[in-house]
């Protein structure tokens, strides 16, 4: 028997997934964890492996809004304890050791770039997820909320000179200080708030075999603002720079309130979190990248998500644009 059979057979004890023949593949890599998918008996599941440590408070917070979201009816990756009641599991040695835990598997395939042609079942499951959603009891954490300041910029700009990256950041330094300056103005949400995947771009969703779309990686999942949440779906989707999708922000939204969903993106305020969230990332790689002491394949990933970033981060011109559209 393989190491990896011989895991599944340990992940099946050790969680009490039940009987039938036990099949191990490797699923992919996500941001946060190495997924492969335990079959047994017909039965699917997702064992994931974080890369690096991980809050048990956490995962049993996550855990309980999937909860909630699979008694409403959504088809989410809801966790699944061990025989003592724990979500996350060190694994022995003789197996590859750190920890992993376990959720129901979602069927699907990627979306792909084709986020136009979906805008309409992008809005239905946003919508869904929203009108389904519990309240929240605290507020965003300040990744939701604040963006790097115009010092912080014109610092890593002068740090980049020279990396790949350089020429495109500074090139961007402008609409990055614009971003912040409307981020700032826009404070924290006042609410009510809501649980919210607050990560639900394109390598997130999976289109299911009925055609509807899915969410996975809900490990940022927490209190939103749904009308921010709305907003920053509608550009992480429908922008690209000064490219705005027009029809397709048309039909999410349209979707989306038929849906349920409560977010209307009504004045510049509703850009604050992807205006704080994307430009804290992009900030976040670039220090990853220019730190030597990072081994070379983290870095040279921080380089790719890097220049993406760039290439996607929306002009204020097409935030005026999807304000516009969205009203």
């Amino acid at each position: 028997m393989s190491r990896a059979e011989d895991l599944g057979e340990w992940v099946r004890e050790t969680f009490g997934l039940g009987d039938g023949p036990v099949s191990v593949r490797p699923a992919g890599r996500g941001a946060q964890a190495s997924i492969q998918l335990l079959d047994i008996g017909g039965t699917r599941y997702a064992v994931k492996a974080p890369y690096g440590a991980i809050n048990e408070d956490d995962v049993a917070r996550e855990a309980e809004y999937l909860d909630h979201f699979a008694r409403c009816g959504v088809d989410v990756p809801v966790h699944h304890r061990d025989w003592s009641g724990r979500y996350v599991v060190p694994v022995p040695d003789r197996l590859g050791g750190g920890v992993v835990r376990v959720t129901h598997w979602i069927e699907g395939e990627p979306v792909g770039t084709a986020t136009g042609d979906l805008a309409a079942s992008l809005g239905t499951l946003l919508g869904t997820l929203h009108a389904a959603a519990p309240p929240a009891a605290t507020d965003p954490s300040r990744w939701y909320t604040t963006t790097p300041d115009d010092a912080v910029w014109e610092d890593l700009v002068r740090r980049s000179a020279g990396a790949p990256w350089d020429a495109a950041l500074a090139g961007r330094l402008g609409d990055l200080r614009h971003h912040g300056a409307l981020a700032r103005a826009a404070g924290p949400p006042l609410g009510p708030l809501i649980i919210g995947h607050r990560d639900l771009h394109p390598e997130n969703v999976l289109r299911s075999p009925e055609g509807a779309l899915r969410a996975l990686g809900w490990e940022d999942a927490g209190p939103v603002d749904p009308s921010r949440e709305l907003a920053k779906v509608l550009v992480q989707w429908h922008v690209e720079g000064e490219s705005v999708d027009a029809e397709a922000v048309r039909r999410t939204v349209v979707a989306y309130r038929e849906a349920g969903g409560s977010g209307v993106v009504a004045s510049p305020e509703a850009f604050a979190m992807v205006l704080s969230t994307d430009p804290n990332f992009l900030a976040k790689q670039i220090w990853v990248a220019l730190d030597a002491a990072v081994p070379d394949e983290p870095r040279q990933h921080a380089v790719a998500e890097i220049e993406e970033s760039l290439r996607y981060l929306p002009a204020p011109s097409a935030l005026e644009r999807v304000l516009a559209l969205s009203t």
